[in-house]
């Protein structure tokens, strides 16, 4: 909630994206049967892209706020590289430490 009231939307809107994307991570937890990043991280792209236009849409539509596709595109981006380096950083303390 303190996410949705420093970006300016209305209350529940990032809470709602959050558990869209444990619900992606949850199916894809079940359904797994050998982990492979490649897989992971292409899904993970959809998941996010999926969360953010649902978003997108329930702040469009039903609240008439303003967005910046910039900032999406780059939160999409970053948030997509992001879980790929974490991967290599955790693979590299599991190893060495």
């Amino acid at each position: 909630m303190f996410n949705d009231a420093g970006l300016g939307f209305p209350i529940g809107i990032n809470s709602l994206t959050y558990l869209i994307i444990c619900g992606f991570a949850a199916y894809l937890r079940n359904i797994t049967l050998r982990p492979s990043l490649t897989k992971d991280w292409l899904y993970f792209l959809f998941t996010i892209s999926f969360a953010n236009s649902i978003n997108y849409f329930l702040l469009v539509l039903f609240f008439s706020i303003e967005i910046n596709y910039y900032e999406i595109l780059g939160n999409i981006i970053f948030t997509f590289l992001l879980y790929y380096f974490s991967h290599i950083f955790l693979t590299f303390i599991v190893k060495f430490f």
